[in-house]
């Protein structure tokens, strides 16, 4: 796989009022990954109609033979897997039918090593652990799914990337891959992420982690953080089509890149803390 051409697709909403840089990832004949900023849905959803989504950007782009579309004499591009509206990283599109049914068939037998990077609120004592708990609907709110003894068998490992005060930035490789695997894991671990109200997160705010902070003359504060600290990092598997060993790396977003920038100068990890 290699990048070819430009380093990035650009995606015109159909009226042209709004557009997106996506960078290329890799590229072949057959997939296209993409690095996906946060606040962008890959599928467009009917509960949410005004939210973009990658897939309606990417049929106008095809649609309207954008130039980038002719280049690659792109005729149809497909998702191979859906990750949430907030989470950043990779998103690997299939160029073809058989492209997406094959990698559709590795992917759902976990055949793929998959790394995503995550704030959590809380320390972990040990450097790694593992969450094997079903992943279930909770009844009534279908955005929300909870991890315990009902639902799909998953398990995740988890390994600590950086320790703060009272924050974690963990590393999260999914064995299986159900509908919110991981951030229902890290509730059901105690350990929620970072701004994810729905799974018990709380924004990271500048105020709460800098002693003498001084507040804005309109008394006003933009959280660190304003989503799901969730990025999707690394995406490892052997091509279906060529058997070659395929490794896709995107880095972290430009918020959690921050984020960690402060949490390093005012909030350092303190010696002996498991709070």
């Amino acid at each position: 796989m290699g990048s070819g051409g430009k380093n990035f697709i650009r995606l015109f909403t159909p009226d042209e009022s709004h557009s997106w840089a996506f960078p290329i990832l890799l590229e072949d004949e057959h997939y296209l990954a993409l690095d996906k900023m946060t606040h962008m849905a890959v599928s467009h959803s009917p509960s949410f109609p005004d939210r973009p989504s990658l897939s309606n950007l990417i049929q106008h782009a095809i649609a309207t033979q954008a130039r980038w579309v002719t280049k690659r004499d792109i005729r149809n591009l497909g998702f191979a897997y859906r990750i949430d509206f907030e989470t950043s990283g990779i998103v690997l599109f299939c160029k073809n039918n058989e492209a997406r049914q094959k990698i559709g068939d590795l992917l759902g037998a976990n055949e793929e090593q998959r790394e995503f990077h995550c704030l959590v609120h809380g320390t972990p004592g040990e450097e790694s652990f593992e969450v094997d708990a079903k992943i279930g609907w909770v009844p009534g709110r279908p955005e929300i799914m909870q991890a315990g003894k009902q639902g799909k068998q998953a398990r995740t490992q988890f390994e600590i990337a950086e320790r703060f005060a009272g924050v974690t930035l963990l590393k999260c490789l999914p064995d299986t891959d159900r509908k919110q695997q991981i951030r229902a894991h890290l509730q059901h671990a105690g350990l929620p992420p970072v701004g994810d109200s729905g799974y018990g997160g709380k924004l990271l705010m500048l105020s709460k982690i800098k002693r003498n902070y001084r507040p804005r003359r309109d008394g006003t504060e933009q959280p660190l953080i304003d989503r799901s600290a969730l990025h999707y990092s690394k995406l490892n598997f052997t091509h279906p089509m060529t058997c070659e060993p395929v490794g896709i790396e995107s880095p972290l977003a430009k918020d959690i890149q921050v984020a960690l920038k402060y949490l390093r100068k005012y909030a350092p990890a303190r010696d002996g803390a498991n709070d």
